[in-house]
């Protein structure tokens, strides 16, 4: 069985919160899989509200967003990425 090729990129605000895994497998000439972190809620009381809320059909217009900014030195392994894309 081939080996998929991970690339983690970790923010420029060094939290691992936000996170992104680009994954793909080589030899397939295929798609690429992203995984994506976002942050979770910790708080009890805020976790115990936003299940109420799903429950009763709330949907946020915005959704679940978070930010997530490239570093400069993480420019290589993303063209790694976009090149295995192209080919």
């Amino acid at each position: 069985m081939e080996e998929a090729v991970n690339s983690l990129f970790i923010c420029q605000c060094s939290s691992t919160e936000h996170q992104l895994i680009f994954s793909y497998f080589p030899e397939e000439k295929g798609d690429v899989y992203v995984s994506v972190h976002l942050t979770p809620e910790y708080r009890i009381w805020k976790r115990i509200w936003m299940a109420i809320k799903y429950i009763f059909g709330y949907k946020c217009k915005f959704g679940h967003f978070d930010e997530f900014i490239f570093k400069k030195t993480d420019a290589d392994k993303l063209q790694s990425v976009v090149n295995y894309l192209k080919s």
